[in-house]
């Protein structure tokens, strides 16, 4: 049964078992965050039918994805804000300024030819961890009757598959954003090195094998937080990987 209020079950596993996220596996910065934020269930809906409908990428272009559903444009996201910061620190460019942000935005962030990997660990869109829409009567997958039964259902899956493909591509460098979820990104980690994280001044979390330094920080919209905080990011990196 279809209509108005309800997502077509086929396509909404299909999603669950199929996307990660955005950019380049092959890129050498790559952001592991938590899920996509999605409003209500006509926004979520919309968003999952244009990932069906661009070829139910595992990755996608982000700002290809994003003019197909008619929200791109110049306007600086919160959250990629200081991702791009990150990277650009990590490059040693100094001074950065909005400008320089809105062109990385623009034309590198999250693009399937270019330096970044934007992945989520859950697949879904939400608004928060609190708001569930995804149960009946939108609806009838008994996996995602909850979020404990959905995170059940993906998460060790998620997790494998993430930590496959970083041991794949062996990025410069991979953050994760939200401390909430350390156990996770450690889970992630612990798969690809046995090397342990060691702690900043300023809480972060950062270690290294040969390949890739790996960093646990607080999400880019934590209230209080400066541009500085992920311009140290990037000098960490930059350090590590010189």
């Amino acid at each position: 049964m279809l209509g108005q209020d309800f997502f077509n079950d086929e396509l909404l596993k299909k999603r669950v078992d199929v996307f990660y996220g955005y950019g380049n596996y092959k890129g050498n910065y790559w952001f592991i965050g938590m899920e996509e934020r999605g409003e209500d269930f006509q926004d979520i809906n919309k968003r999952i039918n244009i990932w069906s409908n661009r070829g139910k990428y595992e990755i996608d272009d982000v700002a290809e994805y994003h003019i197909d559903m008619g929200t791109w444009d110049e306007r600086i996201q919160p959250t990629w804000n200081k991702l791009i910061r990150i990277v650009l620190s990590a490059k040693e460019k100094e001074n950065i300024d909005l400008e320089n942000v809105r062109k990385y935005q623009i034309n590198e962030l999250g693009r399937k030819d270019k330096e970044t990997c934007l992945l989520e660990l859950f697949p879904l869109p939400s608004r928060s961890l609190k708001d569930w829409i995804f149960n009946p009567p939108h609806t009838q997958l008994s996996f995602l009757s909850n979020r404990g039964t959905y995170e059940k259902y993906c998460l060790e899956k998620r997790i494998n598959y993430i930590s496959q493909r970083i041991k794949e591509h062996q990025p410069k460098a991979v953050v994760f954003y939200g401390v909430g979820y350390e156990s996770y990104w450690r889970r992630i980690t612990e798969k690809i090195t046995d090397v342990e994280f060691s702690r900043t001044s300023e809480g972060l979390l950062i270690c290294r094998n040969s390949q890739t330094v790996f960093v646990i920080a607080k999400h880019p919209v934590t209230k209080g937080l400066k541009n500085e905080y992920f311009h140290n990011i990037g000098r960490l990196i930059a350090a590590k990987i010189s």
